[in-house]
């Protein structure tokens, strides 16, 4: 697979790792999982009663060992679950990363008006890379204004119908967290590199073989420039 393909698929399994971690950690504990807790509290409470009186079970003081080789406050893991109801992996995100995500009752506005000044400082030195690579690839390969004419109409196109495609998985609740599953996500991943795929190709059919031997050599690549240089905040009301 070349360099791009590499970066498309990282892209991709980003956004697939991003959203399965807001899933995680959003989803509500199921009701055995809090009858689970509850029952260790109560077991807590007796280890502790029995430990001041000296005749704590085996049972007890090995809760209390395993709780104190985790750093004393964790809470015992809900090893009798059956495995439907246990979760595919555990992961103790920071706060900043949390502090990231839609807060409880937050407003899908309020939440854009905070995130997209930080994803806007995020981009912008990306921005301006991918617009200097633009600018001495078509200086190296000579590209004329039909061309570049050509690459910003199929970059625009391809980015409308990704836009649509995710905000129409996001209203037709493909995206909810409460439903989501990988194979949504592969589903829409796919939607998205085959509108990708497309608006590369429409750009190197206007090229010259010389032109073509010159972009497989150079940085610059279509989908990067899509990524980066498409204003999506705009998309999505920002301004």
């Amino acid at each position: 697979m070349s360099a791009a393909g590499w970066q498309r698929v990282s892209a991709v399994l980003g956004l697939a790792c991003a959203v399965l971690l807001y899933r995680d950690c959003t989803r509500p504990p199921s009701a055995r999982a809090t009858e689970r807790t509850d029952e260790h509290a109560r077991a807590d409470a007796r280890a502790r009663g029995a430990s001041s009186d000296g005749d704590a079970s085996d049972d007890d003081r090995r809760r209390r060992e395993r709780r104190a080789a985790r750093g004393g406050d964790a809470e015992a893991p809900d090893e009798d679950l059956p495995d439907e109801e246990r979760p595919a992996w555990s992961i103790t995100a920071p706060a900043w990363v949390m502090w990231l995500a839609p807060q409880p009752g937050e407003p899908l506005l309020d939440y854009r008006d905070r995130i997209v000044p930080l994803a806007q400082a995020a981009v912008a030195p990306h921005r301006a890379r991918v617009a200097r690579g633009l600018d001495d690839f078509a200086s190296r390969a000579g590209l004329d204004g039909r061309q570049r004419a050509e690459l910003d109409a199929a970059v625009e196109e391809a980015a409308s119908a990704i836009g649509d495609r995710v905000l129409g998985a996001a209203l037709g609740g493909e995206l909810s967290p409460s439903t989501f599953k990988p194979t949504t996500g592969v589903a829409l991943a796919r939607d998205v590199l085959d509108t990708v795929d497309r608006a590369n190709r429409r750009f190197e059919a206007t090229l010259r073989e010389d032109q073509r031997a010159a972009l497989a050599t150079h940085p610059f690549d279509v989908a990067d420039y899509l990524l980066f240089a498409t204003r999506w905040e705009d998309m999505i009301g920002a301004f």
